[in-house]
């Protein structure tokens, strides 16, 4: 979710059998695709994923929750696009830190949309509040994952 040219997303599912790229800027998966990403780019909101109930073992989010124009509703919809048992798996940083005040900063000067940062136990309970379960916070470097189970 917010895969960009799927760079990342390419080592972060390595051993997947078949991994999608959903990225809303068509520049960023054209981008992707000249690379010869191994991937399906789909070119889509987080928040209207169009994929059918239940069709995902896992949903990923790295470094992408702050573009999100409605987190609740991109955790909601990631709720409803796993299989039970499947994993939404975010990593951002808190919105205090230094990174993200460069960035927020950043974006405001070039003209982009608000980033919004959030916590990390923001996230854990936006996950909660959307049906996942087993909810849990691994700090990493600067941020931490937040990862719950459908």
């Amino acid at each position: 979710m917010g895969g960009g040219s799927g760079v990342t997303t390419v080592e972060f599912a390595k051993g997947a059998r078949e991994v999608y790229v959903l990225e809303p800027d068509p520049r960023k998966t054209e981008r992707g695709v000249r690379a010869g990403a191994p991937v399906t780019f789909v070119n889509a909101f987080a928040e209207e994923i169009p994929f059918d109930a239940g069709r995902f073992d896992r949903a990923v989010s790295l470094m992408s929750f702050h573009h999100f124009a409605d987190g609740t509703k991109a955790c909601r919809e990631a709720a409803r696009v796993l299989a039970p048992g499947g994993r939404f798996v975010i990593y951002d940083i808190p919105r205090s830190s230094f990174h993200a005040r460069w960035l927020s900063l950043f974006a405001s000067h070039r003209g982009h949309s608000p980033l919004r940062f959030v916590t990390s136990e923001e996230l854990a309970r936006r996950l909660s509040e959307a049906g996942f379960r087993s909810v849990r916070t691994e700090p990493y470097r600067s941020g931490a994952f937040v990862v719950g189970e459908r």
